[in-house]
């Protein structure tokens, strides 16, 4: 079984990005940039743990995924998602999506959470 650090770990390997511990949530922000200043990390997307589910959730932004092309391949989509209320946002830029992922997966589920990290992440600048 596969600790969350260590999927974080190998997930960002993989996407080629890196990754950040979260102080208000057990999470794990992704970023572009290797960097803790903020507003120049590039965050694109987030990492949780669902232990109740073995399995990690990896959130990010739907219209960076849209312009990506790949927001087709999310599990689920929510308004709101990224703590911004809807009613403050007619854009939809808080709309998020989530790929789950099960614990130690190496398998489809893991592959199209990479392809759509690594999609994303081109489209930051």
């Amino acid at each position: 079984m596969e600790s969350f650090h260590e999927f974080t770990v190998r997930l960002c390997r993989d996407v080629g990005c890196y990754y950040h511990h979260t102080a208000k949530a057990p999470a794990y922000s992704l970023k572009k940039y290797d960097t803790d200043e903020r507003g120049k990390m590039g965050v694109f997307g987030w990492v949780n743990e669902q232990k109740r589910e073995n399995r990690f959730k990896v959130d990010t932004y739907w219209y960076l995924a849209d312009m990506a092309g790949v927001a087709h391949l999310a599990d689920v989509t929510k308004e709101g998602m990224h703590y911004v209320s809807r009613q403050n946002d007619p854009e939809g830029r808080g709309t998020g999506i989530s790929i789950f992922v099960r614990n130690g997966s190496t398998g489809e589920d893991y592959r199209k959470a990479v392809k759509v990290l690594k999609a994303v992440m081109s489209e930051i600048v």
